[in-house]
C-alpha cells in the first residue's frame, strides 16, 4: 500500500489570499491522481490549520484560519470516504500531527507527495517523510511553488537531498 500526500489544496493557497494560476492548474491532475489511490492505496489530505499565535504567522500574516473558508479545501478535490484530513499548523505535515502513526499502522513505506508550496510546505513535508524513513517521490507536474524558479529549485533540492524520486501524474 502507498500513500499519497495532497498538501494544502485549500482555498487561501489556491484561489485565496497566496493563490495562483499555477495552483489551480495543477487541480485536475490531483483530482486524478487521487482517484488513481482510492483504488487501494491511502489518501491524506494535509491542510494549514492556524490559530492566534502561531509562528507561521509572524511570517505570512493571518492565512488558513482554522474554521475559516481560506483553510477548507476546495471544493474540486473535495475529501471522499476513506480519506483522511490532518490539520497541520507549520510547514511539515509531519510534526505536531498523527500523520507518522497513521502510516506506520498501515505499514506504508512509499509517499507520494502533491500540492502547494513546492518550496514550502512541501519541502518540509518532504523532509518529515525522509526523515522519519519513507520512500519519498514528489508528483512534479501536480506541485505548485511561490514560483516558477522555486519549484524548480525545491524539486532539485529534495531530489538531492532527500533522494526523493521525482515521478510525474502520467507515470502513476
Amino acid at each position: 500500500m502507498r500513500a499519497l500526500l495532497i498538501v494544502d489544496m485549500i482555498h487561501d493557497f489556491v484561489d485565496g489570499k497566496f493563490g495562483s494560476e499555477n495552483a489551480k492548474n495543477i487541480v485536475p491532475k490531483i483530482r486524478r491522481i487521487a482517484e488513481k489511490f482510492r483504488d487501494g492505496d491511502l489518501v491524506i489530505y494535509l491542510k494549514d490549520s492556524h490559530k492566534k499565535g502561531d509562528a507561521e504567522l509572524k511570517v505570512w500574516g493571518e492565512h488558513a484560519m482554522e474554521n475559516t473558508w481560506g483553510s477548507k479545501i476546495i471544493e474540486e478535490i473535495e475529501p471522499k470516504g476513506g480519506d483522511i484530513i490532518i490539520e497541520k499548523n507549520t510547514y511539515d505535515g509531519f510534526l505536531f500531527t498523527p500523520l507518522g502513526d497513521i502510516l506506520n499502522e498501515k505499514e506504508i513505506k512509499d509517499v507520494y507527495i502533491c500540492g502547494v508550496a513546492t518550496d514550502i510546505c512541501v519541502q518540509h513535508t518532504a523532509f518529515g517523510a525522509f526523515a522519519r524513513g519513507f520512500n519519498v517521490y514528489i508528483i512534479e507536474d501536480a506541485c505548485s511553488g511561490t514560483s516558477e524558479d522555486a519549484h524548480k529549485r525545491a524539486i532539485y533540492y529534495m531530489k538531492r537531498i532527500y533522494g526523493a524520486k521525482i515521478v510525474e501524474s502520467d507515470e502513476l
